[in-house]
């Protein structure tokens, strides 16, 4: 995580902050010993500078992590911070009223108050009781729906073909033969829609239907061959029904997207288009742009008929005449795009300040020059394999039996805290007998926090890792690593504290252990969402099963019923060959190659993915307790005969920004196997590194974490050989973007 002071404030402060980082208020706290001597030492104010490039009035709201914040519609608000220590996040989304967004994330902590959390009443931590219908053996499926015609977009002289995904396809499952009914639900504004758990064996029928109400063709039946997948289907209205058939892209003149898709505050906006006759009236109900900014729309016109396309975007909207074919509305797809005169906000800056006027914390900002920064659609970090909601993620933790229940916007009831997880881990004082093992280093090429972690085997099918995770270094320097090695092992600065367990859960998975992750924030609090890159709040369980697989999840945590919490993910493997250690005693590499090794025989006693347990058996092939970090899997070395350069870019490329996350998945998204060539080359470069492909989705969409992508580019940029080396087998050395309009 990278933070930045963009705003100008008084010398002395600045020196502060340089002294003690995010610490609050510098002097903040009203008194010379950092104890806070009055109730008011914790409030906190907030401003934010924004401009408008076209002078529209805009509109605010605030959201915070810890303690509370008065969420008004206004650029300044006050901000009372939580009793006890910890990095605390307040995040403002600013709105233009015609569809332009910008989202803004500051960083304070309370470290510097002294304040300790406030005692939580234990509270049981226990799997709820499970129906027999809520455990079904089977999977999900993600489906995704597609216009099933030509959409060739131009713009310009670009050309070319987007996949135009579908929001707002209504879906019905039923059972073949009996009919009877499964599932209904609509499409997202990304087109997608993932099913609950269908039954192994079974065949289903799916019915799909447009915003209008028409049945559309494409969709079929799904069967047990189709479980555990995503399903891309193309679907179009029947030509014989509907012979209008439009589609294009409606964007801002910035070449972003008109409105917002943001879970972490409950805000929804997206531009609509509708047919209207000659004299303006309706021909069918608006139709959403999809979150690529892209529509598809289909009515039944008279082949002559002179029409009008409305445009809308919540304050934006203009009428237009569609022109009329030659030979007129006969089912061909017509293109008609539009663009919005509007632009996003831009931010200027933004402060907090203690009652005393001294500067709190700081903007969380990109690294200067990084490689992401240029990337558009920051958001789609860590996003890759699904993201999910607030009430996804509260449903997530009480089939866990971590919440006792959720109400109807997702907040927690009855929710565990840190210390019960413990006590039910037997961890720190809870131990009886069994060994704790623990290390301390800087994850730098994937989320480049300091790890603090710990891990402990309570029973044969208990096992339990908990690292609590503090700001890592923006540089690569020993003194920096010294340095914030040294501030987390103080323990100040805790952003937050992820749990994952192997254990049973009564009634799940056949009384199998499987992973289960849980995050905690610096109190010890249940928390439903984390930020690990500073681009975002992504609510559990999709924030782990990013990088952690999960073949049980595919798009999102289902938001009602009493779905399985066994995802089918796993623990990942310690990788030291992308880890940076300080050098005080006690802490370094080698002195820590021990409890690392136990770490990573603790991660293979969860039973992973094939792909993990052999990594971590050729990582100790020549040494006991030393990790190999020039180890290649005999794939490679024996596809480095037939071209060379195989070797090193696994070494390079391979082992430092994809085998971790790849080796968690499943096998056939393996990088170290293969017969002949690695199982991955064949496919990965178009369009998942590469992009500029219709599949919009996928473009440019790996590495998904955005440190392993900077740290990557940055070396492809110092590195000449290893830039050729990186073309050679991928095809590319930065991604194209997406065609014809290329913001993702």
């Amino acid at each position: 995580m990278r933070v930045s002071l963009v705003s100008k404030v008084p010398v002395a402060s600045v020196a502060c902050l340089i002294v003690l980082g995010l610490l609050a208020g510098c002097g903040g706290s009203g008194s010379a010993d950092g104890v806070k001597k009055s109730t008011g030492a914790t409030l906190t104010s907030l401003r934010v500078e924004a401009r408008d490039g076209e002078g529209d009035s805009l509109n605010y709201q605030w959201r915070v992590t810890a303690g509370s914040i008065d969420n008004r519609n206004a650029s300044a608000t006050t901000w009372e911070l939580p009793d006890g220590p910890g990095m605390h996040f307040a995040y403002v989304l600013v709105g233009d009223g015609r569809g332009g967004y910008m989202e803004q994330q500051y960083a304070v902590s309370s470290d510097a108050f002294r304040i300790s959390a406030p005692l939580a009443t234990p509270a049981s931590y226990s799997t709820p009781a499970v129906a027999a219908g809520d455990e079904v053996k089977g999977g999900t499926v993600r489906l995704r729906f597609i216009a099933d015609f030509d959409t060739t977009f131009h713009n310009g002289a670009a050309s070319g073909v987007r996949n135009v995904y579908l929001p707002d396809i209504r879906v019905n499952v039923t059972r073949a033969g009996s009919g009877e009914a499964v599932f209904s639900g609509t499409s997202n504004l990304g087109g997608e829609l993932t099913l609950p758990a269908l039954a192994e064996g079974e065949a289903f029928n799916i019915v799909c239907s447009g915003p209008q109400g028409n049945t559309l063709e494409g969709c079929s039946t799904l069967t047990g061959a189709a479980l555990s997948q995503g399903l891309q289907l193309g679907v179009k209205a029947p030509s014989n029904v509907h012979n209008l058939r439009l589609y294009g892209h409606v964007g801002l003149a910035d070449g972003g997207i008109c409105g917002v898709d943001n879970t972490f505050f409950g805000v929804q906006s997206a531009a609509t288009v509708q047919a209207l006759q000659a004299d303006g009236s309706s021909l069918a109900a608006p139709v959403r742009v999809n979150r690529f900014g892209d529509y598809v729309l289909d009515a039944a016109v008279l082949v002559n008929a002179r029409l009008k396309l409305r445009i809308s975007c919540e304050a934006y909207s203009v009428t237009l005449d569609l022109p009329t074919p030659t030979g007129g509305y006969l089912g061909n797809a017509i293109e008609f795009s539009h663009v919005i005169p509007n632009s996003r906000p831009a931010m200027v800056k933004m402060l907090a300040n203690g009652p005393d006027g001294n500067v709190r914390g700081q903007m969380v900002v990109p690294v200067a020059g990084a490689f992401s920064v240029a990337q558009p659609r920051s958001d789609h970090f860590l996003t890759y394999k699904g993201a999910d909601s607030r009430v996804g993620a509260c449903n997530y933790y009480r089939a866990l039996g971590a919440v006792k229940d959720c109400d109807a916007q997702g907040n927690m009831v009855g929710p565990i805290t840190l210390e019960d997880w413990k006590r039910e881990n037997r961890m720190g004082s809870y131990r009886a007998g069994n060994e704790e093992v623990s290390a301390t280093y800087v994850n730098q090429r994937d989320l480049n926090l300091v790890r603090r972690m710990v891990a402990t085997q309570a029973a044969p099918d208990r096992i339990a890792f908990v690292v609590c995770n503090h700001p890592g270094p923006d540089g690569e320097t020993q003194r920096e690593t010294n340095e914030v090695i040294e501030t987390a092992l103080a323990d100040e600065k805790r952003v937050a504290c992820v749990a994952m367990e192997y254990s049973p859960a009564t009634g799940r998975s056949d009384g199998q252990p499987f992973t289960k992750f849980l995050t905690f924030g610096p109190d010890g609090k249940l928390v439903l969402s984390v930020n690990l890159d500073g681009r975002g709040e992504k609510y559990m369980p999709g924030a782990c099963v990013a990088c952690h697989g999960g073949a049980g999840y595919l798009g999102h945590f289902p938001e009602s019923g009493h779905p399985s919490p066994d995802l089918k993910s796993n623990f990942l493997p310690f990788d030291t060959g992308n880890y940076l250690f300080s050098t005080r005693q006690g802490f370094s590499e080698a002195e820590q190659a021990a409890a690392i090794r136990k770490l990573n025989d603790l991660v293979v006693a969860t039973q992973p993915a094939t792909a993990t347990r052999k990594l971590v058996q050729g990582w100790y092939a020549r040494s006991a307790l030393s990790l190999d970090k020039t180890y290649v899997p005999p794939a490679w070395v024996s596809y480095d005969t037939v071209k060379p350069g195989a070797a090193r870019f696994y070494r390079e490329v391979v082992g430092t920004s994809c085998r971790t996350c790849h080796a968690a998945m499943q096998d056939n998204f393996d990088w170290d196997s293969g017969a002949g060539q690695p199982i991955l080359l064949s496919r990965v470069a178009l369009p998942h590194v590469c992009g500029g492909q219709a599949d919009l989705y996928a473009n440019a969409s790996m590495p998904n974490a955005l440190m392993s992508l900077d740290k990557l580019h940055t070396r492809i940029q110092a590195d000449p050989s290893l830039a050729t080396l990186v073309k050679d087998f991928l095809g590319c050395t930065t991604p194209a973007p997406d065609p014809v309009y290329p913001r993702r």
